[in-house]
């Protein structure tokens, strides 16, 4: 997950930075509306959690901007107000959730999940392709009910596709997904990894789930949808192959000769 927060509340501490590490988010951090915004202009980040109490520009006013800019990240506003009046603004203005900034990690790590899914369409934070399940909550992924292991930026890729499933994502967005923004490996890096994804689910049957898109990037496609190309070459090696049908040649010059001695016979009669 690439995350933004604008303003100092919540995660704030030491260890919510380790937390968050740990749990595979890449955090970047603005200080105000203004530097949000130049963020924004380079990142394409999952979600964005919000300080409505900023210094500068209230955070109601960078809601309602970032709404205007046609950034539809979902943003997940945190504010100290026990005014209810204050959470309802946000809400019209295009916030996805509003949560008090004492609002433990756990529980704000579960609302970001929640509005980055809901973002994408999906329902339930048990996302499934096929045989295959991949748990937002556990960070597990199961084909036909058993673990398939995979490695931490592994794990994090494969999220991302299925979260955006059936939309092509470029290098440079799998990229920021999986080492945040200060960190800058090359391209080559996510072909590297995916490689990497594509044996392991090839191992368990699904050698087509995680597909190239020429000039584009990587998406993932239900293998349910895909042409099964091995029995349908099977069948079209089985099937007996019909001979062309032979076509006698047309003697041109022997039926021309003919045609010329029937009409001079006809010319001599007469």
């Amino acid at each position: 997950m690439l995350l933004l927060q604008v303003g100092t509340k919540p995660l704030q501490r030491a260890q919510d930075a380790q937390e968050l590490r740990r749990r595979g988010v890449n955090r970047e951090t603005a200080m105000d509306g203004a530097e949000a915004f130049e963020f924004l202009k380079l990142y394409r980040f999952d979600a964005i959690l919000l300080d409505l109490e900023l210094h500068g520009m209230a955070g109601i006013d960078v809601i309602r901007r970032i709404r205007a800019s046609g950034c539809q990240a979902p943003v997940l506003a945190v504010t100290v107000a026990t005014d209810p009046r204050v959470k309802v603004q946000a809400l019209d203005l295009g916030a996805d959730d509003v949560l008090t900034a004492l609002c433990p990690i756990d529980e704000l790590l579960a609302r970001l999940r929640a509005v980055i899914r809901r973002s994408g369409g999906h329902s339930h934070s048990t996302l499934r392709a096929g045989p295959l399940e991949l748990s937002l909550d556990s960070r597990e992924v199961k084909v036909d009910g058993v673990p398939l292991h995979l490695t931490p930026k592994e794990y994090a890729l494969l999220e991302l596709l299925m979260l955006k499933r059936g939309v092509s994502l470029t290098k440079g967005a799998c990229l920021n997904h999986l080492y945040g923004t200060e960190e800058e490996p090359e391209l080559k890096t996510v072909d590297v990894i995916v490689c990497r994804l594509r044996k392991k689910l090839a191992a368990v049957g699904l050698p087509t789930l995680v597909q190239n898109v020429w000039g584009r990037g990587y998406k993932v496609a239900d293998p349910a949808l895909q042409p099964e190309a091995e029995p349908l070459a099977a069948a079209a090696m089985a099937a007996p192959v019909q001979p062309a049908p032979v076509v006698a040649p047309v003697r041109h010059a022997s039926v021309l000769a003919g045609f010329v001695e029937r009409r001079m016979r006809e010319a001599a009669l007469v």
